[in-house]
Parts: structure tokens; sequence; C-alpha cells
């Protein structure tokens, strides 16, 4: 600055120098606002910083994402499939290749998949794939072995539950109904359906109104588990409330196994009349199996249901 002072003085009389006081505010200006345009005599005009480019979304590292899919492609994984299961589980084209290639050789080797059916398996649930091995889907298989859970293979999903987390807790629950650790054990194992459901969004409440409205007993849901799997508004409280309008009360299959229809005739034809025994192969024929079920059929499923009852009442 004092060389451009200089050399203008040099051309004419120079007064008095610049206050430094305003060279200072000056200064100070340039220095808190980059961005503005303060003109100064002699220098070139003041230019804003580039902006920073905006951060992107970081995206899994391409070789990995393409290793990954290159082993779900020879799995049998449809390419189209590729992009749904990365939605449904984004984990799943970050993870090493190697967790994916040793939850596919669990799959087919120790839980039975075979091969033809991975595709399906793992469109249902691809967190599967990012599972480990030694710390989740093992000791997952194993408890449901424990349990005599049949065909885990069909079941595959239910591997990448948390024992702790996820199974146990069901289990638990029924047995906070009063139902004996057994009879809670025979459910899940008979219905693993159950392992799915929520306890607090689904289950309990179902219970509540079973044990409350309904006034039943919860040791029905040792013979139907499959209680928990209908709506409670649509279907459970709005057949109970029919049945109660006309004094009758069903068994919890025949309530809420039927159709609309069949259910509706079920009822007309209930009122004033009492359904057959339980142990009759008639009550399987009408109220569970529905049409079409053979009489030896339904006398088989009989004798495995009463042999059934008759553990669960052993246990008492």
């Amino acid at each position: 600055m004092e060389d451009l002072l200089l050399r203008h003085a040099s051309n004419g009389r120079l007064s008095r120098p610049a206050p430094p006081r305003r060279l200072h505010v000056a200064a100070v200006a340039l220095r808190s606002r980059p961005s503005s345009s303060l003109a100064i005599p002699g220098f070139p005009p003041a230019t804003a910083p580039a902006p920073a480019p905006a951060l992107e979304h970081v995206l899994p590292s391409p070789p990995v994402a393409a290793d990954a899919a290159a082993v779900l492609l020879e799995a049998g994984v449809p390419q189209e499939d590729l992009r749904r299961a990365a939605g449904m589980c984004p984990e799943l084209m970050s993870v090493p290749v190697e967790t994916i290639a040793a939850a596919l050789r669990f799959l087919t080797d120790e839980a039975g998949v075979p091969a033809d059916d991975l595709p399906r398996v793992l469109r249902r649930r691809p967190r599967l794939l990012v599972s480990p091995v030694a710390a989740r889907l093992r000791p997952t298989l194993y408890f449901l072995r424990a349990l005599g859970v049949p065909d885990i293979h069909r079941r595959a999903d239910l591997l990448s539950f948390s024992v702790e987390d996820k199974l146990l807790p069901r289990i638990e629950f029924l047995q906070s109904l009063g139902l004996p650790a057994r009879a809670a054990r025979s459910m899940a194992r008979r219905f693993p359906a159950l392992f799915y459901y929520s306890v607090d969004a689904n289950m309990r409440p179902k219970a509540e109104y079973l044990l409350g409205a309904m006034g039943r007993d919860a040791h029905e849901l040792f013979d139907f588990p499959e209680y928990f799997s209908y709506a409670l508004d649509t279907r459970i409280a709005a057949r109970h409330q029919a049945c109660a309008a006309r004094g009758v009360r069903m068994p919890l299959p025949a309530m809420l196994r039927p159709g609309d229809p069949k259910f509706e005739a079920s009822l007309a034809g209930c009122v004033g009349s009492t359904p057959p025994r339980r142990r009759s192969p008639l009550w399987h024929a009408y109220w569970v199996d529905g049409e079409g079920a053979g009489l030896g059929d339904v006398v088989d499923k009989a004798r495995r249901d009463d042999a059934s009852a008759a553990s669960y009442r052993h246990v008492h």
C-alpha cells in the first residue's frame, strides 16, 4: 500500500496519507465479507471464492457392489430382484462379499435350503445375507431344531431372527398367560408364524380380548394358536359379537376359520342347538376341516389332535 501511495505522490502533491484506521477497516471488511465487492482504487475488484461443492450421497464401493451382485446372480437371484433386495436391506451392498458367500453356504449346507429355492428365500428375506453365521444364523437354527420346528428349510427367513430378542419373548409371553412352558413351546412348534407377530402390537391385545371381552380361558390357545393370525377388529371381535348376540359360543376354530357365508350359515344353524362333541369326526368335518375333507383324513386328524390334547393335559 505504501508503494502505491508513493507512485501516486510522484505524479502530484500528496497532501496527507490516508488515515491508517480506514485502511484497517477496509482490511477487516475484506476478511469478514469475502463475497462482497469492495472497490479500492489501484486494486483489482474482489471476487467471491468458488462455493464448496455439495456433498453427494456416499454410495458403497463399486467393487464391493459388483462382487455382491455377481455372487447373488450366480446363486440364481434374478437381476430384477437385486434392486428390490437392496431396497429392503441397504446393508446388502456394503457388507463384505465374504459375508454374503458365507450366508449362502450356510443356507444350503446347514439349513438344507435347496439351491433352486434360494431365490424365493432371499426375495422374502434378503437380511439373511447380511446376518453373521456364527453370531446369528447358526444359534437360531439350533434353537429352532431344539424346539422341534419341522421343515426349517421352508421357514428359512426365521433364521435371521435373534433368539434372545425375537424368539424367546414370544414363548415367554405365552407363558405369562398361564400356559405351561411345555405348552407354549408346543404352540410355537406347531405354528411358527407366532414368531413373526409383535407382542405389544398383536399378541397382547388379542390375548386381552380373549380373556376379557370373550371370557375365555388361555388354554384354548393351545389347541388353536392360529388365533393370533386373525385381525382383532374385523374378524375376532366382529364374530364374537355376532355369536354373543345370538347366545352362541363356538370353538375358536369354528368361529374364525370359515369364510363369512359359511360362518353365518353355521351361526344360524346353532341357534337353539349345540355343536358336535369335540372328539367327534363330525365336529372336524363340519367345524374345522371344511367341505371336501375325506372321512378317513378327518378321523386321522381327530386322533392326532386328541393325542396332542392328552399330552398337554399330562403336563398339568
